[in-house]
């Protein structure tokens, strides 16, 4: 759908256009004035007039050819703006869970946030410009419309808060936020909250344009050190927080979009995926969500919305969790059944292959706690339409992820920290007008029974591993860069419980990402067999800020 008024802009553009050319190179500009008002009988025009005039006609050809050429430019220019505007407008919306995203008062519920705890202005800056750099990848460069944020932090201290966020940008224009938060640090910016310095950073990346949404302050009281919020380059019409029993607040808003109302619900559920007796709480954060959308849909059936965020639930929940009520399948209702003939909410993830749905991996198993979820209304043939096909999750190695795709989550250590998020972002693409399948509806039949394995032992691309033994002679700050990646080790292991290896003369404190490689037939055996030496693919990585090697797969002894 377009805007009639920008298409009559564009006509009325091309009218002038006309009227000022003369519709072509027929036009009073570079015509030869003399030989267009003489007959064209050469009888009847005097000898002189037949003589050739060769630098006058040189002139009146280039005076032309200038003329054509600055003529066809705009044309071109009018005809590109015409079918820009006759295609449908096309949007991006993103959910991500940034990973205890704190600004820099030391004010926090969090320990290692507080005053004192080695938290530090350098170190939001990293962690903004490592998020910046992720939602920079998400259309080649250019802004996503709507990003749907969790874990920014609870602003605890309101009396320094932004108000206006448009004023905050131009009040420091001249500046950046690389130099805020570093050479040009001063003590009056600490009490800004982080969606302020998240503003920045990515205003300073190109990435502009943003409203900005944040659930109000609650207090220390209410046990939520996070809040979600919306980063929407269309108007916020209208929001409204929703408190939860031990989460965050949803934050409800109605978007317009070239005259036509999304509605969005943003989540971030009671956290334990894996804990049944956690499950109770969920099925409350449910209930909320569900009676809200509910109320939508009553008022209008066919209404545009999306939910969004951190539920902190499987996709397939009510099946790697039988006999319980589940709050994501069994009271709010999401299934894989795009028909919506059974039900009312439709899980993106059923538009990717069982085994490529993941947004986060524990314990070398793959898992779906950021959700995507949409109604009806966006597969009719009016207001906004879903893009078939467009869900996925943004896999960045090297940026987000490690080699194999498993999030590089954020750590405190040394002077700038390092690491992203444990979860990566999930988005899909929207259109104003009529919906079109590009292929076959899903059914949501291919729910999986189990959560597939994301793991280096049964990763069968190329992994370009490297030695390792360089890392010896680092410290912790000299580390910082390889966090993450994997290398292949010459080690002897000292002791199982608690894990230590040895690499030529440094005792590395070590852990596994499969507890079989500390059982009877891992590495106990190489001890018993080898004298410890065994041949190791190892992740680098900090646990509570110190260094230590995860044992990613065992190769044999050296």
């Amino acid at each position: 759908m377009v805007t009639l008024v920008k298409v009559f802009a564009v006509l009325a553009s091309f009218i002038v256009w006309s009227l000022l050319t003369g519709c072509g190179v027929d036009s009073d500009v570079g015509v030869d004035q003399k030989s267009a008002s003489t007959p064209e009988d050469p009888e009847q025009m005097p000898a002189s007039a037949l003589e050739p005039e060769p630098e006058r006609k040189v002139a009146t050809a280039a005076v032309s050819e200038v003329s054509l050429a600055q003529s066809v430019v705009p044309l071109a220019e009018l005809v590109e703006d015409v079918v820009d505007l006759l295609e449908p407008l096309t949007f991006t919306v993103v959910t991500y869970n940034v990973e205890n995203l704190f600004d820099a008062d030391g004010v926090a519920m969090f320990d290692d946030y507080k005053v004192d705890s080695g938290y530090t202005p350098r170190k939001l800056l990293t962690k903004l410009q490592a998020i910046t750099n992720v939602l920079k990848s998400v259309d080649d460069g250019d802004t996503p419309e709507l990003v749907l944020f969790q874990e920014l932090e609870a602003d605890f201290t309101p009396e320094s808060t932004v108000e206006d966020y448009d004023a905050f940008l131009e009040m420091y224009s001249d500046t950046t936020v690389a130099n805020m938060l570093d050479a040009e640090w001063l003590d009056a910016y600490a009490g800004y909250p982080v969606s302020a310095w998240l503003l920045k950073a990515l205003a300073d990346e190109g990435l502009t344009g943003y409203h900005v949404v944040t659930a109000e302050y609650r207090g220390t009281g209410s046990g939520s050190a996070h809040t979600n919020a919306i980063f929407s380059t269309f108007p916020i019409i209208s929001h409204q927080a929703h408190p939860l029993v031990l989460a965050r607040d949803i934050i409800e808003a109605e978007i317009e979009v070239e005259g036509q109302s999304l509605f969005v619900y943003v989540n971030h559920w009671k956290s334990g995926a894996s804990n049944r007796n956690l499950e109770p709480i969920r099925v409350e954060n449910a209930k909320v969500l569900r009676s809200l959308i509910d109320a939508r849909l009553k008022a209008d059936p066919q209404a545009d919305i999306i939910i969004a965020g951190d539920l902190n639930s499987h996709y397939n929940h009510s099946v790697l969790f039988p006999n319980m009520v589940t709050g994501v399948n069994d009271i709010l209702g999401s299934t894989g059944r795009e028909s919506f003939n059974e039900a009312d909410l439709y899980n993106l993830w059923f538009e990717l292959a069982p085994e490529a749905r993941y947004s986060e991996v524990w314990r070398g198993r793959i898992g779906t706690l950021m959700h995507m979820l949409i109604t009806q209304g966006l597969y009719d043939d009016s207001g906004i339409s879903y893009i078939d096909g467009s869900f996925n999750k943004l896999v960045i190695p090297g940026i987000n992820t490690d080699t194999i795709g498993r999030p590089i989550r954020w750590h405190s250590t040394g002077e700038t920290g390092g690491g992203v998020s444990d979860h990566l972002p999930v988005y899909a693409r929207f259109s104003l007008g009529a919906f079109e399948a590009t292929s076959a509806l899903s059914k949501g039949e291919d729910v999986s029974a189990h959560s597939f394995p994301l793991n280096v032992a049964q990763y069968n691309g190329d992994l370009n591993l490297t030695d390792g033994s360089f890392l010896n002679s680092l410290n912790d700050a000299e580390l910082i860069p390889y966090v993450g990646q994997l290398y292949t080790v010459d080690a002897i292991v000292e002791s199982i419980r608690p894990l230590r290896l040895k690499v030529d003369r440094r005792t590395w404190p070590a852990y596994y990402s499969d507890p079989s490689y500390i059982e009877e037939g891992g590495l106990p055996l190489y001890i018993k067999k080898h004298r410890g030496q065994v041949r190791l693919v190892v992740q680098f990585n900090f646990y509570r800020g110190k260094s230590q090697l995860i044992v990613e797969d065992i190769l044999g002894t050296w």
